[in-house]
């Protein structure tokens, strides 16, 4: 499998949650090892981009039995400005050389399987390559998304007031849908209820 790059995204404050998302427990792991866990695998280097968070994240995680030089933890100083703040921290400290997966610290549920299959999907002709569901009869598009390496420097040339939204579509035409037969790539979890519900949903 083709070598990446990958950036965890974990410096939101979790308000509506109420804890810290990364430290969440799933059958006695915590969600950020879990996604280091199966990143690991195929990464050259994981980031993990935190916000005041970074002390205890960095802490929980420098007690797990991982692979540390291959990861590296980022704290974003502007993450008060929203997730594309911390995007773009996350690709500042890229190499450039490898493609760049994105990772949600709320979507621990991503199988393998899907990570292989969006890596399987790299060409030189698109610049984003996005796994998709067809929910009857209608394409629906997820996360994680995986980006050329030439995608560094056009997030970067963008303001941290940006949004992901907005960048994708200014390069529609070079987006590629992955096909996938899984709705894992479309949750997420912004409460306990729904975390609650894809954990049990997972077992």
């Amino acid at each position: 499998m083709r070598k990446i790059e990958s950036i965890i995204l974990s410096a939101g404050e979790s308000s509506r949650m109420g804890k810290d998302k990364a430290l969440l427990h799933i059958r006695k792991k915590r969600t950020v090892t879990i996604i280091l866990e199966k990143l690991l695998t195929f990464s050259e280097k994981v980031y993990i981009v935190l916000g005041d968070n970074f002390k205890e994240v960095k802490k929980a995680v420098l007690k797990e039995n991982l692979p540390f030089e291959k990861i590296e933890f980022i704290f974003n100083e502007n993450h008060h400005l929203g997730m594309f703040s911390s995007i773009r921290k996350g690709f500042s400290v890229t190499s450039g050389e490898y493609p760049v997966l994105l990772q949600m610290v709320d979507q621990p549920f991503i199988p393998r399987e899907i990570y292989r299959e969006i890596i399987a999907s790299l060409d030189d002709e698109h610049l984003i390559f996005q796994p998709s569901i067809n929910l009857n009869g209608k394409l629906q598009a997820g996360h994680p998304i995986l980006f050329s390496p030439k995608f560094k420097e056009i997030i970067l040339n963008f303001s941290d007031n940006s949004t992901l939204r907005k960048v994708i579509r200014e390069y529609q035409n070079k987006r590629k849908f992955v096909l996938v037969d899984d709705k894992v790539i479309l949750q997420d979890f912004n409460t306990e209820q729904d975390f609650k519900k894809y954990l049990k949903d997972s077992i």
